[in-house]
């Protein structure tokens, strides 16, 4: 059997790695474990130890891959009878499925539907910036966003890669061989703040906490056999869908995106690309935000307002 969905989640208070399948979330780490118990005579182990976060996961490679669908194979002979080690999805908290990745790399103005309505020139090259992993939050976790006096903040939604290998220096013809995996990624802004010429408050705008809502998992690279240049996506608020758009309308595909960034910059494992948004708007407190984008999911997050200092909306002048 194929993986299909890689989550990180938390279960009986205490987090974990893990799988969707048959409507269940296995513990890997668990399931494995009574797998290897079990096997008498002992069967050839993939792994001696399961690996216990995400990113050691990925680092595995195609070893971590291959226990992983062994423990989920010897789950479904057990009818998924693992006491706590295999939950329904409404007993689990998602965490973000990569919550400690080495870098964040966020591309912009990669939709041409979007870049046309904002009337910016064509970047002749990806244009990308970083975002701090303390941004990170999971599947149905509040987005806490700063007090009317800093601006209207956008919901920026966005398909994402997850690096599998170190590299510099990839060939976008070999530019797939270095992805894990794909997931879906919320880059949160301060679109007034980034709006201020020369852009000066860029970084601030994007990297408040929980500003990087991502999941609400990882879809195995396996899983995307054509690919993912042609995917339906679409934005809902409140219920009500304010966009539809399509991976086709990337002005730079993924693959392309990789060469570029590592030409300049090396990708560890478990480094998320962030592929940029179509057209978005304003979000307010209370809203309730969905990305759906084609054979991944759906990563739903809440707004609240924060209530934080206008110090230093007075310091730039917006109040």
């Amino acid at each position: 059997m194929s993986i299909l969905k890689l989550a990180t989640f938390v279960a009986d208070g205490r987090e974990r790695i893990g799988a969707l399948s048959d409507g269940y979330i296995i513990d890997l780490n668990k399931a494995y474990a009574k797998y290897v118990e079990a096997s008498h005579p002992p069967r050839e182990k993939t792994l001696d130890i399961f690996p216990s976060q995400m990113l050691s996961f990925i680092e595995g490679g195609q070893r971590a891959l291959g226990a992983a669908k062994v423990a989920i194979d010897y789950m479904r002979t057990l009818r998924y009878d693992l006491p706590r080690g295999v939950y329904r999805e409404k007993d689990v908290t998602y965490r973000p499925p990569l919550p400690n990745p080495p870098k964040i790399v966020c591309v912009g103005l990669n939709y041409e539907d979007y870049r046309k309505i904002l009337g910016i020139e064509a970047p002749k090259v990806p244009a990308f910036f970083l975002k701090a992993s303390s941004t990170l939050i999971g599947h149905e976790d509040v987005i806490r966003v700063p007090p009317k006096e800093y601006g209207k903040i956008f919901q920026e939604w966005e398909l994402a890669a997850v690096i599998s290998k170190r590299c510099k220096g990839v060939p976008k013809e070999m530019a797939d061989d270095h992805i894990w995996g794909y997931t879906i990624f919320h880059d949160i802004t301060g679109h007034d703040l980034e709006q201020i010429p020369p852009r000066r408050y860029q970084q601030w705008g994007k990297n408040m906490d929980t500003f990087g809502p991502m999941g609400p998992w990882i879809v195995t690279k396996d899983q995307m056999p054509s690919g993912v240049s042609n995917l339906e996506m679409v934005r809902r608020r409140n219920g009500k869908v304010e966009c539809r758009s399509n991976t086709s309308n990337m002005r730079f595909g993924v693959a392309e995106i990789i060469a570029f960034i590592s030409t300049f910059m090396t990708l560890e494992p478990g480094t998320i690309i962030a592929t940029a948004s179509p057209p978005t708007g304003p979000i307010e407190d209370g809203d309730i935000l969905e990305t759906e984008i084609e054979r991944i999911g759906t990563l739903r997050n809440r707004v609240a307002r924060e209530m934080l200092t206008l110090d230093y909306a007075r310091a730039i002048g917006f109040v």
